[in-house]
């Protein structure tokens, strides 16, 4: 089938919509070949005579792609990057909108920005990051003054944040000043409904119960428990937490059956209805999937209220269109990408299905409807693969079977959740809500336990195998087919073949015995895997970044479950480093060495409440105390009491081989010569750049002829040339500063 064909419009937008996308990368050669594309469709009719009837078609074509390139130039070029506007140290005015933890000192401020050195600015907003003593006071719509230099972000975060709107972070950010307090206007006004809303939810409920039709109903996820989140992530039901075009559908659906009920008219139903879908949209936020679902019903109802035909391709298009032109920053927004294309696809199955008799009895109806949701929800899956295998490396195996089961079990928990709501003051209803959200929790973990149920697609032949069926199921959509059965049959054949590529491979790779190391800044983290188990040995200087920098290693390696997570030494920042990975990774078992002074006493305690939520379990362990990772054994030879340093060092060990970490500043001359002594034991020696209390330079002897590898992660350690071709003549590997993960090899 041709889902565009006789529909121009959608086609039009589509086609703008991804030229203005493609456009906003900013890479040279990506816009040079978008340009000349775009003269494709003016040229090819001058050379291939069967496209002169389709000149016209083929030239608005053109133009609208010239015209989205424009645009996209404009918009993001010559205004959007504030950072390369002001090169300068600015003074600013603005208000804040959001207030959250950066770190143990700093907070992270969003702020609209309303001048800039003392000229009117819209539409520019910018994170700030003071401390928490300079941030002091500030809350949610403070209009405050500060004067900062602005920088881009890093390529790993930028696209996210140009999704959110944000042009840049301030840096050097001095003289803070609160001009005054506002109630942050329409935009305050609606959060802070919101927020009532959710508190009356949880108080008219459980605290487990409340929390999770808070964020079914309002999409405030901020009371769910990490684990729960995780579980979701897990089985690849995210989306029914992230409030979508789903819960939209479920609750305009209800509203409509209970006017219905109560015999009001069809136009006066579509007119409530779009209405009250208006206002819900408001006060959760105006979120993207909510908008492009709210858009699409409206549209819907219009075209039902003027007496036109339903088109829900063209609606879908439009409700995406009416989104980037208000929001274009909204085009970098993954999930506006998966909502829409979910959306696509149930557009599509819905399309494709043959029109054929329904059977009466029971029996056949229930199977009939439990293979068309399951059909429903591969055609979503299929739809939005490409765009979840390339944005979170990874995703779930059970997605359709899970969707089925909790989209039916969230639908019956949000209509009570509805009931409460409305008389939930008077009449206690939780004792019926209660047990069906402890089944959910329950059925969530019990599908998240299940081994390889989440998989890594970073694999090339996964890439390749998804990549081929994206363009097969797309191609279904774009080309006309007879026999529609036999089509389907191939299409679940290569569904079958993509779950079962990534699942393999995930399996083959977990089984394998490798010890890899990923250095940068901050961060020193060596990944362990051996007998179907994972460990991370994070030797750092702990922070959210470090964390990022455990779940690269972990996504480059494919694990996708992390048995233990080894820590060295204790910080402040510690908790937020846990939180972050956890939020992320499922983890079963965190070892931190026992507290040594009331500072580390302190540290574990905020560190247990952290992690009591999220499944996982903190281990204590002695200094010299063995570890087991599979066959590898890791033992802890020395690490600081917090308030010293954050010097350490460990040994990693299996009956063959030793890879040993050292703190660099443990091997300046004032240190004990045992350090010494284990590089001459070791086979691999890893030099991090901890310990920031010294400074002696130190070179490193070609004395230790036995080593097999040598990683310099320090800027404060040196190889001489001639030792340097000592170790390279006797076959050692030396890496210096290495800015990717490099796999050590075992002693052979």
């Amino acid at each position: 089938m041709n889902i565009f064909e006789k529909r121009p419009l959608a086609s039009i937008i589509f086609i703008g919509l991804g030229g203005f996308l493609l456009f906003a990368l900013d890479n040279i050669i990506i816009r040079c070949v978008l340009v000349c594309l775009a003269l494709l469709p003016i040229i090819i009719p001058f050379i291939f005579t069967f496209f002169k009837t389709k000149r016209n078609i083929l030239i608005i074509i053109s133009v609208v792609l010239f015209l989205s390139f424009l645009l996209s130039y404009l918009y993001f070029d010559n205004y959007f990057y504030a950072y390369e506007v002001y090169k300068n140290e600015i003074e600013v005015v603005g208000v804040v909108d959001e207030v959250a933890a950066s770190s143990s000192y700093k907070l992270r401020l969003k702020i609209y920005v309303e001048s800039i050195n003392g000229k009117s600015v819209k539409d520019y907003t910018f994170y700030a990051y003071p401390t928490k003593t300079d941030a002091k006071g500030i809350i949610d719509g403070t209009r405050i003054s500060f004067t900062a230099t602005l920088g881009g972000f890093s390529d790993d975060s930028r696209i996210y944040n140009i999704s959110k709107g944000v042009n840049a972070y301030a840096n050097d950010i001095d003289n803070i000043e609160i001009i005054e307090y506002t109630d942050g206007g329409i935009n305050g006004w609606l959060k802070r409904t919101k927020e009532t809303l959710s508190r009356y939810v949880i108080s008219i409920s459980d605290s487990e119960s409340g929390a999770l039709l808070s964020a079914l109903l309002l999409g405030e996820k901020e009371h769910l428990s990490p684990k729960l989140r995780l579980d979701f992530r897990k089985i690849g039901i995210s989306h029914i937490l992230a409030l979508s075009g789903m819960h939209l559908a479920i609750l305009s659906l209800g509203l409509d059956k209970f006017l219905t009920f109560i015999r009001i008219k069809k136009k006066t139903r579509v007119a409530i209805t779009s209405s009250l879908v208006l206002l819900y949209m408001a006060i959760t936020g105006f979120s993207v999937s909510v908008c492009r679902a709210g858009i699409m019903l409206i549209i819907s109802s219009l075209l039902f209220l003027l007496g036109r035909g339903k088109d829900s391709i063209t609606s879908l298009s439009v409700a995406v269109l009416v989104i980037c032109i208000t929001n274009p920053n909204a085009i970098f927004d993954v999930s506006l990408w998966l909502s829409a294309l979910a959306t696509f696809g149930i557009i599509s199955f819905g399309e494709s299905l043959p029109k054929e008799e329904t059977k009466s009895d029971i029996k056949s109806k229930a199977l009939k409807y439990i293979k068309l949701a399951l059909l429903t929800s591969v055609y979503a899956i299929s739809a939005t693969m490409l765009v979840s295998t390339f944005t979170f490396d990874g995703f779930s195996i059970l997605a359709p079977i899970a969707t089925l089961l909790f989209s039916a079990l969230a639908e019956i928990i949000m209509y009570l959740g509805c009931v409460m709501f409305l008389v939930g003051w008077l009449i206690p209803l939780g004792w019926l809500v209660s047990p069906l959200t402890n089944l959910l929790t329950w059925l969530a973990d019990a599908f998240s336990s299940i081994k390889f149920t989440y998989v890594s697609s970073n694999f090339v032949l996964a890439k390749v195998v998804i990549i081929i069926y994206s363009l097969f199921f797309f191609l279904f959509m774009f080309v006309k087919v007879k026999n529609r059965k036999l089509f389907t049959k191939i299409l679940l054949l290569l569904y079958t073949i993509t779950l079962l590529v990534p699942t393999v491979a995930t399996a083959y790779q977990s089984s394998q015995e490798t010890i890899s190391y990923l250095g940068n800044y901050k961060s020193d983290v060596i990944l362990i895997r051996s007998d179907y188990e994972a460990c991370v040995v994070n030797s750092s200087q702990y922070s959210k970044s470090t964390a990022y920098d455990a779940i690269e290693i972990l996504e480059d390696a494919n694990v996708t479950h992390l048995d233990k997570y080894y820590l060295t030494h204790y910080s402040w920042s510690l908790d937020e480093d846990i939180e972050t990975l956890l939020s992320n990774v499922s983890v079963d078992e965190i070892y931190i060495p026992t507290p040594r002074n009331d500072d580390e006493d302190t540290i574990l305690k905020i560190l247990i409440k952290c992690v009591e939520s999220t499944g996982a379990t903190i281990r204590q362990y002695q200094e010299y105390e063995s570890v087991y990772v599979g066959k590898y054994k890791i033992n802890l030879l020395y690490s600081s009491p917090y308030g010293e340093t954050s010097m350490n060092a460990v040994a990693i060990c299996d009956r063959d081989t030793i890879y040993t970490y050292i703190s660099s500043g443990l091997l300046s001359k004032n240190s004990n010569n045992i350090f010494h002594k284990y590089i001459s034991l070791t086979d691999y020696i890893i030099l991090g750049d901890h310990g920031k209390k010294y400074k002696d330079k130190i070179y490193l002897s070609d004395c230790y002829e036995d080593l097999d590898g040598i990683i310099i992660h320090s800027d404060n350690i040196f190889l001489e040339q001639k030792n340097y071709k000592f170790f390279i003549e006797n076959e050692c590997i030396v890496k210096t500063h290495p800015e990717e993960i490099i796999y050590l090899p075992r002693k052979n």
